[in-house]
């Protein structure tokens, strides 16, 4: 009889988050995990060589130590297709950034005062807060995603500056906005498995949210990549969900959007927002084989590389140059329910290398995204 070999591109990932550090959730349908790639690492025993003295050269003892495990997990992002609807990835974004909201607004610009494009009134403001995302319908504009800044009454704040001022009876609708907090999610853990043909499949337990990134490209999808250490691996994995239910079809790509650099729309070819939450694995107990916790030990990293072709529009350079902070915002996508942005109040850009390229040339920057009063280093918005 012959063999049933594993082939990678059956496999299906499912993922949710841990109610206890190292237990299992049960998996269904809808927590489905569209990938590109996965990694589930694990060394159960991390074997090590006897340090003892013989009168001969060979090794006689080896010994086991700690478990350790680590996972990798990448793949597009895909909004689900309606606004206030969360996507699939929804349970990595909140474990990773530690904590989210999801206002359901829909509401317009009133015509007094007059607006401007950083200051309007609404008719209502319904649940929003400081730190919310909202999409604004500006007219000529289009849909732009913004952050509230501040509210006073029915007046709204945000940054960076639209387009244009809105016009009376411009819409104005909440977002999921994905927040940076203190303390990591209570049940941020992640409990993630992997189903192949054969019958074979993995399931990884204590997963920390150690880092994301999400990749901006002009000519692709949104591409992000999650992986930390984790608890352990185990085979074969819980009951199998069988069936895959996944939110959205139409991810939006680099061929719709824009990067703002303070005030100004700047081109660029690719943009890395890259997370590092810092965490470190309780794995270190007497008693204890396997990691029991997890914690935040060091400060969060925060980081964006951008790349942009060479050209006389020198605003980005002179912001790396003068070591001048900068507020950055990228939007990807036009469409309602298919917007996907990213937002930075004070990026710090350093100064990139001269290319010496004998056509075109490109410079590659990277930024250290920072605080103003804590945990607003970076922002995510679904619209």
């Amino acid at each position: 009889m012959p063999n049933t070999y594993v082939v990678g591109r059956f496999g299906r990932v499912y993922g949710a988050q841990e109610a206890a550090y190292g237990t299992s959730a049960v998996l269904a349908a809808t927590d489905a995990v569209r990938h590109l790639n996965v990694k589930f690492g694990q060394n159960p025993r991390n074997r090590v060589n006897s340090p003892e003295r013989n009168t001969h050269p060979s090794l006689i003892n080896r010994f086991t130590r700690r478990k350790t495990a680590d996972y990798m997990l990448s793949g597009i992002l895909y909004p689900s297709g309606t606004i206030n609807t969360v996507p699939d990835l929804d349970f990595a974004l909140k474990a990773v950034f530690g904590a989210s909201t999801n206002v359901t607004l829909a509401t317009t610009v009133a015509a007094s005062p007059a607006p401007t494009a950083t200051v309007f009134t609404v008719a209502s403001v319904g649940t929003l807060a400081v730190g919310d995302a909202v999409l604004v319908n500006v007219t000529g504009g289009g849909l732009q995603v913004r952050w509230i800044t501040a509210i006073n009454t029915l007046a709204l704040t945000v940054a960076p500056a639209l387009s244009a001022a809105p016009t009376t009876g411009d819409t104005v609708k909440g977002c999921i906005t994905y927040k940076l907090t203190t303390a990591l999610l209570a049940t941020g853990s992640l409990n993630l498995a992997r189903y192949l043909n054969g019958g074979i499949s993995y399931e990884m337990n204590g997963c920390a949210p150690e880092s994301l990134r999400l990749t901006f490209d002009a000519n692709n999808e949104i591409i992000w990549e999650l992986s930390g250490p984790a608890q352990k691996r185990t085979r074969p994995a819980q009951t199998d969900p069988a069936t895959f239910t996944t939110a959205g079809s139409q991810p939006p790509s680099g061929l719709t959007g824009y990067l703002r650099i303070n005030a100004t729309a700047e081109e660029f070819l690719t943009a890395a927002f890259e997370i590092k939450n810092n965490i470190t694995l309780d794995n270190f107990a007497f008693g204890t084989s396997q990691a029991q916790a997890m914690f935040r030990a060091k400060k969060r990293e925060v980081t964006v590389n951008m790349t942009t072709m060479s050209s006389d529009d020198v605003t980005i350079l002179d912001a790396a140059e003068n070591t001048a902070d900068t507020v950055a915002l990228i939007q990807c996508g036009l469409t309602e329910g298919n917007i996907v942005a990213a937002y930075c109040p004070r990026l710090e850009i350093d100064t990139p290398d001269d290319s010496d390229a004998e056509e075109t040339t490109q410079l590659a920057y990277r930024a250290t995204a920072k605080g103003t009063a804590g945990n607003d280093e970076l922002y995510l918005a679904l619209a």
